[in-house]
């Protein structure tokens, strides 16, 4: 869907103000995707292929009007389907308060908490970690990154975050010395799709965000998931050997 979106705005910059011809016909598709991911049901993947997408129609230059429109029925319609679906719906209400069920709903949160906590500034140790041993459902996927923290501590925590800060301001500086628009906005679509899944994962694990199954780029545990991002990242990493040449 990013190598679709990036090569249909490419063409029609000419007219991306128009919003007939110029923006809606690639969402329309995107909405088709949307829709048959969330009937799986996997709100999370579904989610993690919108964003990018958004982003891409932003960098392609649409209006900001068109853009507040459309964010609108997003946002209405995400948020529809997590509150009427009952098991994302328990989702939402363990985020909120997950500790008014700590070994139900909440637990899988709670013990990220304690995961992050028993860290410290300094951590464990590498391969030190007790929350991993059990206790901790999904620890080498999902929550991958509430044991680093444990074995890391802090500082593990920080190394981790600036090294996404620093794919994001790479990836953007790479977008804006593109040779052609389709480059351009590829790229700018691959590195957000990193950024921010990193993002919805980290912000899961810490309990600021809802869980959503999204994983850690590069880290988690994973087949398709790893695939995927080694992809994106040598596809960003080829346009900026062609950009420099």
């Amino acid at each position: 869907m990013i190598m679709y979106f990036a090569h249909i705005y490419a063409k029609k910059q000419t007219y991306i103000h128009q919003f007939k011809t110029g923006v809606l016909p690639p969402l329309l598709i995107l909405a088709v995707v949307f829709l048959l991911i969330l009937k799986q049901p996997d709100l999370g993947t579904a989610i993690s292929i919108l964003l990018p997408c958004a982003f891409i129609l932003v960098f392609s230059g649409a209006r900001a009007i068109h853009l507040c429109l459309l964010g609108s029925i997003a946002v209405t319609g995400i948020s529809y389907f997590a509150i009427t679906t009952p098991y994302r719906f328990k989702r939402i209400s363990s985020f909120i308060n997950p500790f008014a069920d700590p070994l139900g709903d909440g637990y899988q949160l709670v013990n990220s908490f304690i995961a992050i906590s028993s860290g410290g500034v300094w951590g464990k140790g590498i391969g030190n970690s007790t929350q991993k041993l059990g206790y901790l459902p999904e620890a080498h996927t999902d929550f991958i990154m509430a044991i680093i923290s444990e074995e890391l501590g802090i500082l593990g925590i920080i190394l981790v975050f600036f090294t996404y800060l620093f794919i994001l301001f790479r990836g953007i500086r790479i977008s804006l010395t593109g040779k052609d628009d389709f480059a351009r906005l590829l790229v700018i679509g691959l590195t957000l799709q990193i950024t921010m899944q990193a993002i919805l994962n980290l912000g899961a694990v810490s309990g600021l965000l809802p869980i959503t199954g999204i994983t850690l780029p590069f880290i988690s545990y994973g087949g398709s998931s790893f695939v995927i991002m080694m992809i994106s990242a040598g596809i960003i990493v080829n346009v900026s050997s062609s950009t420099s040449k």
